[in-house]
């Protein structure tokens, strides 16, 4: 439980006051998880003395903006606060919690959300469009109170935090779900054959593949959809440019039409975008694979 106190005596924990962002939002989530009950107060101004533990503010150990702050992971984004609370407290708080995979989970949550929310708040990281998106960040600022509502600052800080809360969780058990991905696969490198992934169950493949920098272009496994598909590979992590796509002439087919075009007598789909193809049979998707690689 968090706790808001004005009396710094009584506080256990401090961060800024005034707007707040997924960094401190995200890193009071955090340490909640870590202690179980936080007594935090929001001050304007502060000077770390080590008597409590301060975080985006007071220029100690979890604060990021001293002047000669330079702390950053090797692909160059610097850690800000959440980072540098994940980096000293994060395996701590994944053993504590008994996670099956502590090592590898805190590097893919890291990953997934922590390096992310330090990008973002450092202003490493930036979208270019002609249409809004929301990041975790603009989504947080969303809880801010407004300039025309008189709000209290701290209540709309702890709505956030709940919000966060939520995120933090999901993100976890994302990660928790992507390493045992990562693990099942592993063991089927000596499989791969003409750089095709064959699974035996539906799972979140794709993240383990570039984690494990597995050189594939396709995978095949049983869909939830009763049938089995064969998936082709993107050039990027979450990208939608497939290595390799499927014959152009089966964009969109389904039914007799496609099995028709390609002989395949269990054919039943192929996505207009040529990168997803089903069968009632793991045989027929495999052909359609082949049959695929033979034409290019």
């Amino acid at each position: 439980m968090i706790t808001i106190t004005k009396d710094l005596n009584k506080a256990t924990c401090v961060t800024h006051a005034g707007n707040f962002h997924a960094d401190d939002v995200f890193s009071t989530v955090f340490l909640e998880k870590l202690y179980g009950n936080i007594t935090l107060i929001r001050l304007k101004e502060y000077q770390d003395d080590g008597t409590k533990l301060a975080y985006d503010i007071g220029l100690g150990k979890f604060d990021h903006h001293g002047a000669t702050y330079d702390s950053k992971r090797p692909n160059g984004i610097h850690y800000c606060s959440f980072g540098l609370l994940w980096q000293a407290y994060g395996l701590d708080y994944l053993t504590q919690i008994k996670v099956a995979d502590p090592k590898k989970t805190f590097e893919v949550f890291d990953y997934l959300l922590v390096n992310c929310i330090d990008a973002v708040d450092n202003g490493e990281f930036s979208i270019t469009t002609d249409y809004n998106v929301y990041l975790i960040d603009s989504l947080i600022a969303l809880f801010r109170p407004r300039f025309d509502i008189k709000e209290d600052e701290d209540k709309s800080f702890l709505e956030a935090v709940s919000f966060a809360r939520i995120i933090f969780d999901k993100v976890l058990e994302d990660s928790i779900s992507k390493v045992k991905a990562i693990n099942i696969i592993k063991p089927l490198i000596p499989t791969i054959k003409d750089k095709i992934l064959i699974l035996p169950e539906s799972l979140p493949y794709e993240f383990a593949i570039f984690n494990l920098n597995l050189d594939v272009n396709f995978v095949v496994y049983p869909s939830k959809r009763e049938c089995y598909a064969a998936h082709t590979v993107s050039t990027t992590y979450k990208g939608f440019t497939p290595k390799i796509p499927f014959k152009k002439e089966w964009a969109g087919l389904r039914d007799n039409d496609l099995v028709q075009i390609t002989g395949l007598k269990t054919a039943r789909f192929c996505h207009r975008n040529l990168f997803l193809f089903t069968a009632d049979s793991k045989e027929d998707v495999i052909k359609a694979i082949y049959l695929t690689l033979e034409s290019k």
